[in-house]
Order: structure tokens, then sequence, then C-alpha cells
């Protein structure tokens, strides 16, 4: 194999680790909607309950969009219908993705119902269906067995029907909210790579806006590189693995873009039917 194919071979695998990622997101969502969402999971509440679940899925998706726009199909064919077909799938994404990011807010604003417990301790919930919240997105049941180790401040929510002691409630808020930083980091770093697949429009803005963008990218970057560092001191292995493969991926697409760019930006927009007469 040459350089480039291991290359190639790399670049798939992290696509194919970040499609099993998805799947063990909604095994985690699936487990924790059981305890949060004790009554039944409203419809207009899914977003809460699965939110990680629906924003990797909407991201793998638009992830192979966008490497089938910038790598895999040439620009001839992308002035078809089928380039039509991507661009929609992409808005498509795009609104699950802003979606997602409201759910994110909504679990982090969620750690705000909790208050301090009115109980002389844990057990005297026991015989009331209450799960412990151990950290984010991870409870246990409460139970007799569990309850005589649970000690120090005790914070109740009661519309979830959960106790939670104050060092996870504070940990774990702290990682709802490092996910919303990270989920709206993501989106102003789609927003920028949007305009670097839009030759058209990028051509609208003077030349110094493309180096705006480029030095924003690698602040935003730095902004995802540092949520997963403190995923990978505080949080989960699956949460720091799943932010290092979407940095390592969009790297790659970064690279698709940088490579596309160097073509002609005239015949390139001529190929794809950019042209004065419409």
């Amino acid at each position: 194999m040459n350089r480039l194919d291991w290359f190639s071979v790399f670049k798939y695998l992290v696509y194919a680790a970040l499609i099993a990622n998805a799947a063990l997101f909604f095994k985690d969502d699936w487990e924790a909607a059981a305890h949060v969402f004790q009554d039944g999971l409203p419809f207009v509440r899914i977003i809460e309950g699965f939110a990680p679940s629906i924003d990797t899925a909407a991201w793998v998706i638009l992830l192979l969009l966008f490497e089938l726009e910038t790598c895999q199909l040439t620009d001839e064919v992308l002035k078809r219908p089928i380039g039509l077909i991507i661009r929609g799938l992409r808005a498509l994404c795009y609104v699950v993705i802003v979606y997602a990011f409201t759910g994110y807010l909504g679990k982090a604003l969620g750690f705000g119902l909790y208050v301090p417990a009115d109980i002389p301790n844990a057990c005297a919930l026991v015989m009331q269906p209450f799960s412990l919240l151990v950290g984010l997105d991870e409870y246990r049941a409460l139970t007799a067995m569990n309850c005589a180790g649970i000690a120090g401040d005790l914070f109740v929510n009661e519309q979830a029907r959960t106790l939670a002691e104050a060092g996870a409630l504070t940990q774990a808020t702290r990682l709802a909210w490092v996910d919303v930083v990270n989920s709206g980091t993501w989106l102003l770093i789609l927003a920028l790579l949007e305009l670097d697949v839009r030759p058209r429009v990028k051509e609208l803005f003077p030349g110094w806006v493309a180096t705006a963008n480029r030095l924003a990218k690698y602040l935003l970057y730095t902004i995802i590189l540092g949520a997963a560092v403190y995923w990978g001191l505080f949080g989960t292995f699956l949460d720091f693995w799943d932010a290092f493969l979407w940095i390592a991926a969009f790297i790659f697409i970064e690279r698709n873009v940088f490579a596309w760019e160097r073509e002609p930006v005239a015949s390139r927009a001529d190929e794809r039917g950019f042209t004065d007469e419409g």
C-alpha cells in the first residue's frame, strides 16, 4: 500500500468507529431514560432523553455527505440531481443537529431542578421508585443495600424522582454544560465549513474573510480539544474517545476541502453550473 492508501484506510476506520459510537450512545441513553423518565418519555422530550444518540447519528450522516461532496464525487456529478439531494439531506441534518443542541441545553438546565433533600437520610426514599444519580447519564436504583452508604449533602429532583449526592450533582452539571459548549462550538465550525464548500458565496466576501475563517476554526477546534481533555479527566472514556474521533474526522474533511480549493475556482464553479446566467 502507498501512503495515500494507508491514509484512506485510517480515515474509513475512523468513520466506522464513529458509527459504532452512535450505537453505544443509544445504549447509554436508553438505560438513562429508564431512570429519568420512569412514567414514560413524552414525545416532545425525546431530544432530552436521546440528545447524544440523535446528535451523533445526524453528524455521522453529515460527515459522510461532506466526504461525498469534497472527495468522492466529481463536480460534474454534483451538478446533477444527486447534488441537490446531498444538499437537501445536509440541510435536514443541520435541523436535527440544532434540535439536538436544544436537547443538551434542556438537559443541563434540568439539573437546576434538584433541590436540597428534606429527608433524614437516603434510606427514607427506598420505598419510593427513586434512582441515584452517579454521573452524567449514569443512574442506579436506590435500594436498601446501597442507601446506607450515601452520605453528605443530598439533593432530590422530585420531577424525575432521582437523588444525588452534592459531588455527583456538581460533576454531572459541569459535564452537561461542557456538552452544551461542545455542541454549540461544532455548530459554529459547521457554519464556517459550509462557507468553504460554497465557492460562489465565498467569492462575495473580501480576501481577509478566508483568513478570518481559518483562524476562527483554529480557535473553535481548540475549544473542542479542551472539551475532550475535560471528558478524559472527569467524564467517561466514551465521551473522550468520541471527541477524539470527531476531531480526526474533521481533519480529514478539512484536508479534502483544502485539496478541493486548490482546483481553479472559476472552472469548478463552471462545472457545477454556477454561471452568471444562473
